[in-house]
C-alpha cells in the first residue's frame, strides 16, 4: 500500500505508541484519523481527524472505517491496568479487536496492521525467539494479544483483506509513565535511589518507540500478507545497564536498591531476521540515545508542573 494520501486509521493514536505513529505516517503524505477513548494534548497541531469514542462502540468503530484504505491497530487496555481489570481487559483488548477487524472488512479497508506484544509468545522456549514460536501466554494481558491475534487471522480470511502482525518486545521512551525505564529515570532525577527487583541481571529487549512508529509504517506500506514480525534490537539489556547509562547521562554514581527475589526468567529476545528479510527494518536508536531522550522529557515535563 502506497501511503501517500492514503486514508489512515490509527485506534489508540493518542497514546505512547500512537502519536509516534501519527506522526510518521502525515510525513508520508497520509491522511489520518485517530479513534482514541480520550483525547490528547499530545496531537495538538497535527493535521488529523480525531474521534474520541471507545472501541468497544461497535457503531463508533463503523463509522471511523468509512472510506478509510488501512488501519493501524494500537488501541489496547496496558498490561498492568489488564492483568487487573480481567472483564475491562477482555471489552477492550478481545471484544474492541474484533469490532475493528470487522468493521474493517465490512468498510472494504484494504489493509490491517495490528500491534500485538512479545508477552503473547509466554515463557520462551528458545532465544532469540523467531516469529514461529508458539504463543503460550501465562497472563491475561498477553492473552487478550494472542486472542486478537487469533480473532484477525479468521477474518481477514473472511473479509479478504491483508493484514499483518508486530509483536512489540519491550517498548520505550518519551512520553512512557508506567514501566521500569520511567520509573528508574524519576528516582535518578529526583536524587533517590532506583528499586530493582532481584540483582538487576534480569534483560530485556528494549525498543525505541520511534523505531516502533517506523515499523508500523513499513507493515502497512508492505506487500506481504498474514506474516507477523518481532520488533525489536534482538539483544539482551539487563537492568544494570540501564540504571548505569541513566547515571552516565546525569553525572551521577546510581546506587540501586536490590528487592524481592532473584528473577531467572530467560530473557524475552526477538529473532530479528524476518523483518529485515520482508519489511527492510531493523531498530536503529541505540539505548543511551533512546534513554537520554526518556530524561530530556521526563525533566521537561517537571519543569512545566512546577511552574
Amino acid at each position: 500500500m502506497l501511503l501517500d494520501d492514503a486514508h489512515i486509521l490509527v485506534t489508540g493514536g493518542g497514546g505512547f505508541v500512537g502519536v509516534p505513529t501519527v506522526r510518521a505516517l502525515l510525513s508520508e503524505g497520509a491522511r489520518v484519523r485517530v479513534l482514541d477513548v480520550a483525547s490528547s494534548q499530545r496531537l495538538d497541531g497535527l493535521d488529523c481527524e480525531v474521534i474520541v469514542a471507545d472501541i468497544a462502540d461497535e457503531a463508533a468503530v463503523s463509522a471511523a472505517c468509512e472510506g478509510i484504505d488501512g488501519v493501524m491497530h494500537l488501541a489496547v487496555l496496558p498490561l498492568v491496568l489488564a492483568n487487573a481489570e480481567l472483564e475491562a481487559a477482555f471489552q477492550a483488548n478481545v471484544r474492541g479487536s474484533f469490532n475493528v477487524f470487522r468493521a474493517a472488512g465490512e468498510r472494504g479497508v484494504k489493509r490491517v496492521v495490528y500491534s500485538s506484544a512479545s508477552s503473547a509468545y509466554g515463557p520462551p522456549l528458545e532465544v532469540p525467539i523467531p516469529e514461529s514460536h508458539p504463543l503460550r501466554p501465562n497472563a491475561f494481558y498477553p492473552a487478550t494479544k494472542a486472542a486478537a491475534e487469533m480473532l484477525l487471522r479468521g477474518l481477514a480470511g473472511f473479509y479478504g483483506y491483508s493484514f499483518a502482525i508486530l509483536r512489540y518486545m519491550n517498548v520505550y521512551g518519551p512520553g512512557q509513565r508506567m514501566g521500569v525505564v520511567p520509573a528508574v529515570a524519576r528516582c535518578l532525577l529526583a536524587g533517590e535511589r532506583p528499586r530493582l527487583t532481584g540483582d538487576g541481571s534480569q534483560g530485556f529487549d528494549f525498543v525505541h518507540i520511534e523505531d516502533c512508529a517506523r515499523a508500523n509504517l513499513l507493515a502497512l506500506g508492505a506487500d506481504v500478507d498474514g506474516e507477523d514480525f518481532n520488533v525489536g534490537h534482538g539483544t539482551s539489556a539487563p537492568l544494570n545497564e540501564v540504571v548505569g547509562l541513566m547515571g552516565e547521562l546525569l553525572g551521577v554514581r546510581p546506587d540501586p536498591i536490590y528487592d524481592g527475589p532473584m528473577v531467572s526468567a530467560t530473557p524475552r529476545v526477538g529473532d530479528v531476521a524476518k523483518p529485515q528479510a520482508m519489511l527492510g527494518f531493523s531498530a536503529e536508536i541505540a539505548l543511551r540515545d533512546g534513554l537520554a531522550g526518556v530524561l530530556d522529557e521526563l525533566r521537561e515535563a517537571q519543569t512545566a508542573e512546577v511552574l
